[in-house]
């Protein structure tokens, strides 16, 4: 028997015998030991306990892992761990019934606390009904198995969620993550690289993309073609040293109030070539923002 259950045990019945009264009268105190523990002392100190195999079969099921004790205890720390984590958070039975949803869950799903607590999930979320959120979902409770996937949510239109599953003891636990901006910045990234396949095909445009040095990071190949230079050649060279020595003070003044956080600006200038004659070009300056503020600047360059 656990130290535990029995200290638990000692402070509800404290009664107790000599092992000595125990051997003459054994049939009497074996009758009281079927309703409560018995605690045999020898010596003035117990040592032995004696209680009746039901007593001792429902001590034995809530003290042991897994008994019905150790189970709620195991389920409240799943729950208060779910209380402080970011993502949201259902937890379900083996009915599918929510028996615990985090913060970010109701935010997520749009649906108060009250809503969302001992309800059947897809009577607390009809939304989820006939998706693969659903799917995923039914294939935890039923087979347990996990199942990850980035899904539209059915929630906000236009939005996308991650979404996990998978069992814990009897459990279903759900944990989804808003994705949307993630989702929209993979989306420009992909437009980006689009637009600079189509510039690089067009030939009468070109970009550069500048440091917050004012030296060319990226150059496309139409920008290197008019001044006669291959790229590696320009990278890390300021932008002002390819523009005619007459146009240096205006660009570097404007190339400099977009790097300080000014607007995007339309300017035309003149480039110096490698062989020495010049391009007129107009040229719109755009700054480039980072998480951590300014990246720099963006360049889209047309011949005059």
């Amino acid at each position: 028997m656990q130290d535990g259950g029995m200290r638990g045990v000692a402070e509800k019945h404290s009664e107790s015998v000599t092992a000595a009264h125990l051997v003459r009268s054994f049939a009497e105190y074996r009758d009281r030991a079927r309703e409560h523990p018995l605690f045999i002392s020898s010596h003035g100190r117990q040592t032995h306990v004696l209680l009746g195999i039901e007593l001792f079969e429902a001590m034995q099921a809530s003290a042991l892992p897994g008994g019905p004790a150790s189970q709620q205890a195991s389920d409240e720390q799943v729950t208060e761990l779910a209380r402080w984590i970011d993502d949201a958070v259902i937890i379900c039975d083996e009915t599918l019934t929510i028996r615990f949803a985090n913060r970010v869950a109701h935010a997520i799903c749009r649906k108060p606390a009250n809503e969302m607590t001992d309800v059947p999930l897809l009577d607390a979320l009809p939304e989820v009904r006939g998706t693969l959120l659903e799917a995923h979902i039914q294939r935890t409770a039923v087979g347990s198995k996990p199942s990850s996937a980035d899904l539209p949510s059915p929630f906000v239109a236009g939005a996308w969620l991650r979404m996990q599953t998978f069992p814990l003891c009897s459990n279903s636990v759900i944990v989804i993550r808003d994705i949307s901006e993630e989702v929209q910045d993979h989306r420009l990234a992909d437009v980006k690289v689009a637009l600079t396949a189509a510039m690089s095909l067009h030939g009468n445009v070109a970009y550069v993309r500048v440091s917050v040095r004012g030296t060319m990071e990226n150059v496309g190949p139409s920008f290197s073609e008019w001044l006669g230079l291959p790229e590696d050649r320009l990278l890390n060279l300021p932008l002002v040293d390819v523009v005619t020595r007459e146009a240096r003070s205006g660009i570097r003044a404007e190339l400099d109030a977009v790097l300080r956080g000014g607007t995007a600006r339309l300017v035309e200038t003149d480039l110096l070539t490698n062989d020495g004659t010049t391009v007129a070009v107009k040229a719109a300056i755009a700054p480039l923002h980072g998480t951590y503020g300014s990246e720099g600047a963006i360049m889209l360059i047309t011949r005059i």
